[in-house]
Formats: structure tokens, C-alpha cells, sequence
């Protein structure tokens, strides 16, 4: 018997930051596409950040996100017809879960106590007594 993998879901949550509030819900990348929005090559001769708004739309399964309360349809067009800032905000938080990289330290976050390595004073040795 064969193990069958669950794509994994990603829940976006926007916390702070001009979009607080806004969540997503989008579906794990494959790794082709996932370098493909890394490197900025797009795919079929198209721009890379095109080839990514491409792939949200195909893997994107909802969002909270409305105007003038009607919820807006996550479709292609409809993303395409928000504003650039927006839908890059939601993309690169989506990649960096994909690839895991975790969200930055906060400023306050304390760097931890100086190297002890510094402060040892150093010596040297003695000379040996045996000849």
C-alpha cells in the first residue's frame, strides 16, 4: 500500500501592516513552480511575477477579502484587477510559507547575551619543564 500525501493548505493570515485582517487560504505550490516565482523566470516566455500571479490564482481555494461588502471572486480576473502592492503582499507571504521561511523577529526581540568568548583572557602559555 502506497502513501497518498494531503496537498498541504496554507492559512495567510495578515495581522499588522496596511492589510490587517485580511486571510487567505491557497494551496501548496509544486517545487517547479515554486522556483519558477523564485527565480523570476516566467514560464511559456511570460514575466515571472505574471507566471506567479497565474499560479495564486489556480491555488488560491478563498479569501475574506470584499468591496463595498460583496465578496470578491478569486478568480484571475479578479485578482488581476487589484492593485499591484496587494497582490504581491499576498504572494510573498504565501512563497515564504511555502518554503519556510518564518516571519521576521520583531524589533524588541532581544539578541541574546555577548559571546563569553571575548572576554576570556588570553595568555601565553608557559613554558614547558621538561627539556
Amino acid at each position: 500500500m502506497g502513501y497518498e500525501r494531503n496537498p498541504k493548505v496554507y492559512h495567510l493570515k495578515f495581522q499588522d501592516g496596511e492589510y490587517a485582517g485580511l486571510e487567505v487560504r491557497v494551496r501548496s505550490l509544486s517545487m517547479k513552480q515554486l522556483l519558477t516565482i523564485r527565480t523570476g523566470n516566467g514560464e511559456e516566455g511570460k514575466d515571472g511575477t505574471e507566471t506567479a500571479v497565474r499560479f495564486l490564482a489556480e491555488r488560491i481555494i478563498d479569501w475574506n477579502l470584499t468591496d463595498q461588502g460583496v465578496p470578491v471572486p478569486t478568480t484571475l480576473d479578479a485578482i488581476l484587477d487589484e492593485d499591484d502592492d496587494f497582490v504581491l503582499a499576498i504572494i510573498n507571504k504565501w512563497t515564504n510559507a511555502v518554503s519556510g521561511v518564518g516571519a521576521p523577529l520583531p524589533e524588541s526581540s532581544p539578541s541574546g547575551e555577548p559571546s563569553p568568548v571575548a572576554s576570556i583572557p588570553m595568555e601565553p602559555l608557559s613554558e614547558s619543564l621538561v627539556s
